[in-house]
């Protein structure tokens, strides 16, 4: 877990929306689904910034996950005094999912959140447990959603590790295929409502 000093260290400046990025297994920084949907993002919302967690991407599927949720609260927690204003979009990949699904906030920093987008997610359809005030999943966001849908879960057909499937290629094609211009409008779109 990051000191109080580096965790400070790597806050970014306020402003009026940030996404909170959590990568997969194995990846660094905002990886492969992160990157393109913070640069949709920011061509959507004028002024957003982005924030990669910084947790232990390695192929463990435990401590890891809940070391990330912790860093993730921390992180939000300390974001949030900082910037009383400031509004959360989360996202995460694959494992990063799975940490977001492990996240657990308090009722005013769930407030704080306008909308999760996650790629990928191998729990999906298996855990609602989401650290946004009332979920209600999107699970075919490509579809286009309804007001009251905060989370988008992309999920490729074949993707062996949210479908089911046997496909690697369809789970690795969520940051080139468009579904992260969908999610950034979707979070533009949560985000609108909001303020």
């Amino acid at each position: 877990m990051a000191a109080p000093t580096e965790l400070e260290a790597r806050q970014t400046s306020c402003s009026a929306l940030q996404l909170v990025f959590l990568a997969g297994t194995n990846e660094e920084a905002l990886g492969l689904a992160g990157g393109p949907l913070s640069t949709s993002l920011k061509s959507a919302v004028s002024g957003a910034t982005t924030y990669s967690v910084p947790y232990d991407t390695r192929a463990e599927y435990s401590s890891t996950i809940t070391a990330g949720a912790t860093l993730t609260v921390n992180y939000l927690t300390a974001q949030a005094a900082r910037c009383p204003k400031q509004l959360f979009a989360l996202g995460g990949y694959s494992k990063g999912a799975m940490v977001l699904h492990s996240t657990s906030l308090s009722t005013a920093l769930k407030n704080k959140v306008v909308g999760i987008v996650v790629f990928g997610d191998p729990y999906r359809g298996s855990s609602n447990s989401w650290p946004i005030t009332s979920p209600v999943v999107d699970s075919a966001p490509r579809d286009g959603s309804t007001a009251s849908q905060n989370v988008a879960s992309f999920c490729n057909s074949g993707d062996l590790f949210c479908a089911g499937g046997s496909s690697i290629p369809a789970h690795l094609a969520y940051g080139t295929d468009g579904s992260t211009t969908v999610a950034a409008t979707f979070l533009k779109n949560k985000y609108a409502a909001r303020a």
